[in-house]
């Protein structure tokens, strides 16, 4: 299995950092990519995945992000994403969110869409953060006359969200949440998205879906996200899981 959102770089593991990746590798995750939310978060990323086999980066500037020197961080993120080729495979997370209030919308808009241009000149695909703002973020899109490749990680929409991002050629990720009985919108939207075209993910430490809930999340407990979806979806386990790994080695153009 590949957990394709990941924050293993949050003080929440340093106590146990090992032991977290030890039994992700026992759970039978064979790859992990973390995800930057800025310059610095980005770097510890990096620094992951060269310390520990299966291990890729995600570099870029979270929309909500307090963030001082605009053009610094940017071309920071860049120099890494260069620098780092093969070890990062995306720029993110990006996006909108209009549920943290540290960053305006006005000013998430255009850090966007220079993440966006970043991404289609490095040939890198993208990974989506969105709360609160999915229309915007997808009109934002439909409006642009090229964009790249990527994800809607742990997507918070509904069925018309859902097809419209598969629409524009995005890929769709759940996290835990997704397995909440109270989810219903989330899962019919799950419904609505082909297995070739879905991604597993965890995000964590947040949002441990729900044999496990309340607990901090963790890369091995991607497993009951996939066993819920393939339950929904009346396929094998094994199944989910070969498709969403073929989907994020293609994605991420990840070692086979």
């Amino acid at each position: 299995m590949i957990d394709s959102h990941a924050h293993l770089y949050f003080d929440r593991f340093d106590e146990d950092r090992a032991e977290v990746i030890a039994r992700a590798r026992a759970a039978g995750i064979g790859a992990i990519i973390n995800i930057g939310i800025d310059l610095a978060t980005s770097q510890q990323a990096v620094a992951l995945a060269a310390a520990n086999a299966g291990f890729y980066a995600a570099v870029g500037l979270h929309p909500a992000s307090k963030i001082t020197d605009m053009e610094a961080e940017l071309a920071g993120v860049e120099r890494l994403a260069i620098a780092e080729r093969g070890r990062v495979v995306a720029v993110g997370e990006i996006g909108l969110d209009y549920y943290w209030k540290d960053v305006s919308p006005g000013d998430q808009a255009p850090r966007l869409e220079r993440q966006l241009d970043l991404a289609t000149r490095l040939g890198l695909p993208v990974v989506f953060h969105c709360r609160d703002a999915l229309e915007a973020l997808l009109a934002a899109l439909e409006a642009r006359s090229s964009r790249p490749p990527g994800v809607f990680h742990c997507f918070s929409g509904g069925t018309h969200e859902a097809e419209r991002a598969l629409a524009l050629g995005y890929h769709v990720s759940f996290a835990g949440n997704v397995t909440f009985p109270r989810s219903v919108e989330l899962q019919a939207a799950l419904g609505a998205v082909p297995l070739e075209r879905l991604l597993l993910e965890t995000d964590c430490p947040f949002l441990a879906p729900q044999p496990v809930r309340g607990r901090r999340n963790e890369p091995a407990f991607v497993q009951h996200t996939r066993d819920f979806i393939a339950r929904t979806k009346g396929v094998p386990p094994e199944e989910v899981e070969r498709a969403t790994d073929a989907a994020a080695r293609q994605l991420f153009r990840l070692p086979g």
